[in-house]
């Protein structure tokens, strides 16, 4: 099903791929092989796809989002819960809800409103997550603007790449404020983590390196505990 004018897509299952280059409407849930939008497209249910959803232009689902590939270089904004398998983020995705998926890649901005979980998460934008940020193998590099409640892995690593990025073009920069680095609400808990540029509460870790430009509240470590000469933490305690 193809739309590239103006047209309605009734609520429904579809052994097809449908395609919105124009201005299209569901009315409903909708399953399909597949969904791309290059327009404007609006999902008033849920919409579930067994393949993948592209888009490169503007899309709002209003219920929760199902597919195995997820790759947005637009802006979609999706009520629900996202359940995906792997995520690519170029341009824009708000999910008022929780974010679940196998892997989640992103070079530009994720916000969600739950938590946030994969297997591999790979932040080079950034990222707002009122919940916890959930994953084994966690990267975040740095650019300004990114706030999460929690994180939590087994390798946690933010680092600063020092050049560029999204966040640091002057338009991205205007809108999300100049400030640097990585702010955590409560926690950052896992075996191996090391950090920079990052405010926290707490860090709790088997191994933990302390990097430039952080503010930490305590950090509580079981084997070995590194801190920069250019970062603050108030208290550090060695635990069982």
């Amino acid at each position: 099903m193809n739309i590239s004018g103006s047209g309605q897509i009734s609520a429904g299952e579809y052994n097809e791929r449908i395609s919105v280059s124009g201005s299209g409407k569901a009315t409903g849930n909708v399953r399909a092989i597949g969904f791309s939008c290059s327009g404007s497209a609006v999902c008033e249910g849920y919409l579930e796809c067994t393949e993948d959803v592209k888009v490169s232009g503007s899309m709002k689902v209003e219920g929760a989002l199902t597919t195995e590939v997820l790759k947005v270089s637009g802006a979609l904004k999706v009520g629900g819960e996202c359940r995906v398998g792997e995520i690519k983020i170029s341009g824009s995705l708000k999910c008022e809800k929780g974010v679940k998926a196998t892997v989640i890649k992103c070079s530009g901005g994720l916000s969600a409103g739950g938590d946030v979980e994969a297997e591999e998460i790979r932040i080079a934008g950034v990222v707002k997550c009122s919940g916890l940020l959930n994953g084994e193998k966690i990267d975040i590099s740095i650019g300004g603007g990114s706030c999460v409640g929690s994180i939590g892995g087994s390798v946690i690593n933010v680092f600063d790449e020092g050049s560029g990025g999204i966040a640091r073009m002057p338009l991205i920069s205007k809108l999300l404020g100049s400030k640097r680095g990585l702010t955590v609400e409560e926690s950052v808990e896992g075996d191996i983590i090391a950090l920079e540029y990052t405010e926290a509460p707490l860090v709790v870790g088997r191994v933990v390196a302390i990097g430039e430009g952080c503010r930490i509240g305590l950090v509580q470590y079981s084997e070995q505990l590194e801190v920069h000469p250019k970062a603050v933490v108030e208290r550090q305690e060695k635990i069982d």
